[in-house]
């Protein structure tokens, strides 16, 4: 959906190390006793705030969380619900999975502006993409566009 002004501006590179930084402590705390599989993740709200989060496993399959869905609920429990960038660290640079990419998008709309999605390496490495690219035709709310965006009004990014 091509959007008519883009507030959201590609990161700097300082944005991009905060985050890299923030994703790469949390990764430390996954709970990922099946998988041994560690990722960490963090968000950068509109104001500059980073949250962290990272992937928690369950013995029944369906009820871990991501680390991107982690560090947005992190945000959103902190108030915060104008998301700009999203970044991921994992060994592999392994990409976000669909659900996540979904889950992004409806922060996208909270937002009314594109989110960038940063997928990095634990050795730095990273790549920069738009969520529109990622996920072109992710489902996107029409009836709920005024409830959602209310909420960047409501959280502490818009005070």
């Amino acid at each position: 959906m091509p959007k008519k002004s883009q507030k959201n501006g590609y990161p700097t590179e300082a944005q991009i190390k905060k985050l890299i930084k923030e994703a790469t402590k949390t990764r430390e705390y996954a709970f990922c006793y099946r998988s041994k599989h560690a990722v960490g993740a963090s968000v950068m709200t509109a104001d500059g705030t980073i949250f962290g989060g990272c992937n928690v496993e369950c013995n029944i399959s369906g009820l871990g969380t991501c680390a991107e869905r982690c560090a947005i609920d992190h945000a959103i429990a902190h108030g915060y619900y104008h998301i700009k960038y999203v970044c991921c660290v994992d060994e592999k640079m392994i990409p976000c999975c669909g659900a996540c990419l979904q889950y992004v998008t409806l922060f996208s709309q909270v937002a009314g502006d594109e989110i960038y999605v940063i997928n990095a390496k634990t050795n730095g490495e990273y790549e920069v993409a738009k969520l529109s690219t990622l996920l072109p035709d992710g489902y996107r709310s029409s009836s709920s566009v005024r409830t959602l965006r209310w909420y960047t009004r409501k959280g502490k990014s818009a005070k």
